[in-house]
């Protein structure tokens, strides 16, 4: 690389920001670090706990080759720290830390377990990082944004009784 890529600007605000808040909205042009750098962040400085972040990539190829780079950046095998899965392809292990994964992928997740009760467990975190919202087709991003209203419409009866 020819030098630090612009996101690292902004690394101190946006880790005070997720030790404040679980949920943040991040957009930056692209090139500037938010798939392969905020990750690394994350798991550096311990965001994590011991969970996972998730990085949704729109297609196959950028999952794999993403996936390659942060993991050689990382200086681990592909796979073990760094890994992704894709249609037919699983390379993650056990112990990924961060996985780059395609939108088939997280959707088949989230209906297997809506209630992500894997989620649950006090010392597992995951952070989702959607890549590319504006490639999505607008069927995709439909069926996103209704699994996850239907996900947290059943936390909110599971919790609370009821959802409003």
């Amino acid at each position: 690389m020819s030098g630090p890529l612009p996101i690292y600007a902004l690394e101190g605000d946006l880790l005070d920001r997720l030790r404040e808040t679980p949920r943040l909205i991040l957009s930056a042009p692209t090139g500037s670090g938010k798939s392969t750098q905020v990750p690394q962040m994350l798991l550096k400085h311990g965001l994590l706990g011991q969970g996972q972040v998730i990085v949704l990539q729109p297609r196959r190829l950028a999952a794999r080759l993403l996936a390659a780079r942060v993991s050689e950046e990382l200086g681990t095998e592909l796979g073990r720290e760094v890994g992704y899965q894709v249609r037919f392809e699983n390379v993650a292990s056990a112990a990924t830390r961060i996985k780059f994964v395609t939108e088939g992928i997280l959707l088949r997740r989230m209906i297997d377990d809506p209630l992500q009760q894997h989620l649950m467990l006090p010392t597992v975190t995951e952070v989702v990082f959607v890549d590319e919202l504006e490639s999505l087709a607008p069927d995709e991003l439909i069926q996103a944004v209704t699994l996850l209203v239907l996900q947290i419409l059943a936390i909110a009866i599971l919790f609370f009784g009821f959802a409003i």
